[in-house]
């Protein structure tokens, strides 16, 4: 995964301005998200992340349990999203006066 496709997908899933300590940004409120990587075969599935930060070519991954991952960005092959993302408008059901 690239430096930008990563970024990009921070944006989507993050709130604007949402970097907290050691560079983390925070997924909002019941959305996790599971990062995939693989190197020389081996592949590695990190669940429920509710924190991330890219420092360098490096990701860093906070789980709701307190493990923290380490992986570099090169071999991140795919995000998967789950929960309530950010959104920019949100509507709620019914009628509008």
């Amino acid at each position: 995964m690239s430096p930008e496709q990563l970024d990009e997908i921070l944006s989507t899933m993050c709130e604007a301005g949402a970097e907290g300590a050691g560079g983390f940004r925070d997924l909002p409120e019941k959305a996790r998200l599971t990062l995939y990587a693989a190197h020389n075969g081996v592949g590695l599935t990190v669940p429920e992340i509710e924190a991330i930060a890219r420092k360098g070519l490096a990701v860093h991954a906070r789980t709701g349990k307190g493990e923290l991952y380490v992986v570099q960005l090169e071999d991140v092959f795919a995000a998967c999203l789950d929960g309530k993302l950010k959104s920019k408008t949100e509507r709620k059901a019914g009628f509008n006066s």
